[in-house]
């Protein structure tokens, strides 16, 4: 069997097929190499709910397993040897499965390539595939992703932190709806963090949430969590940008100046929820 390779991604919208590499598969049909990475399954969590990152991390396990653990028919030696020993990692069914993907996961059409599955050049293949541009999507991820696992350890007392609301427990959410910030004193206190690097499509998708839940508890502090994307580079984002800190019933507050939201859950004694 010739090596091949295939590049693993999670689809992040079903609808327009948006998706993100993550990992990659290198094999002959006897030895095989995978692996992903950690800067892109970050990113990947930052924009899919947790019941899909859930999924995603568990099937990365078990590609794992069946690799190191259980792909290897011990009984053939030579009969079939141009096919290759393993009964589940080889090129017919990866190419099965890149035909007939899920919608959350989804491998790329099996490419042959003439040379030995070794680490070199598994390496080489990964540092092309997945490695390139994660820089600069863990750049996006930094500004919003990593302030987020900053701040909530330090607001876990006065705030449940990227709470669900979903229409079997709460009757008048439509949609099921994750906030990154909730809480009550006298009366609900709520957060949201919109990251104006992402798409627009994301954007709206933050923002019902935020809006959704703002209907339901009109009488309620709320504060939207951003900073100034690029005017040249995401002109739309800024346009948002610039219209949401004009708006009246929220507070808006960048991010370099979090401890607003401290300082208030501090005075008014904001509790989880």
């Amino acid at each position: 069997m010739k090596t091949f390779y295939s590049i693993l991604s999670v689809v992040i919208n079903p609808v327009s097929g948006e998706k993100v590499s993550l990992g990659l598969l290198l094999s002959d049909g006897n030895t095989s190499l995978f692996d992903f990475s950690d800067n892109r399954f970050s990113l990947v969590g930052s924009l899919i709910d947790k019941e899909r990152k859930k999924f995603v991390r568990q099937y990365l396990r078990s590609v794992e397993n069946v690799i190191k653990k259980i792909d290897v028919n011990q009984d053939q030696l030579t009969i079939l040897d141009g096919e290759g020993k393993n009964l589940i990692i080889n090129e017919a069914y990866i190419g099965y499965l890149s035909t007939y993907s899920q919608n959350v996961i989804s491998f790329s059409k099996p490419v042959a390539i003439d040379v030995k599955v070794e680490n070199s050049v598994f390496e080489a293949l990964f540092s092309r595939f997945i490695d390139e541009e994660t820089a600069v999507e863990t750049s996006r991820k930094n500004s919003i992703q990593l302030i987020k696992n900053d701040f909530f350890p330090r607001v876990q007392n006065h705030f449940a932190t990227e709470k669900e609301f979903t229409p079997e427990k709460y009757p008048k959410v439509i949609l099921p709806i994750t906030i990154d910030l909730f809480g009550k004193n006298e009366i609900y206190v709520m957060g949201q963090f919109l990251d104006l690097e992402k798409s627009i499509f994301y954007i709206k998708s933050d923002f019902f949430n935020y809006y959704q839940l703002a209907e339901l508890y009109s009488e309620s502090k709320k504060f939207l969590i951003s900073h100034e994307p690029q005017k040249d580079k995401y002109p739309q984002q800024h346009y948002f940008w610039s219209e949401i800190r004009k708006q009246k019933g929220h507070s808006f507050v960048d991010i370099s100046e979090l401890e607003i939201i401290e300082k208030y859950a501090e005075k008014h004694q904001v509790m989880p929820v």
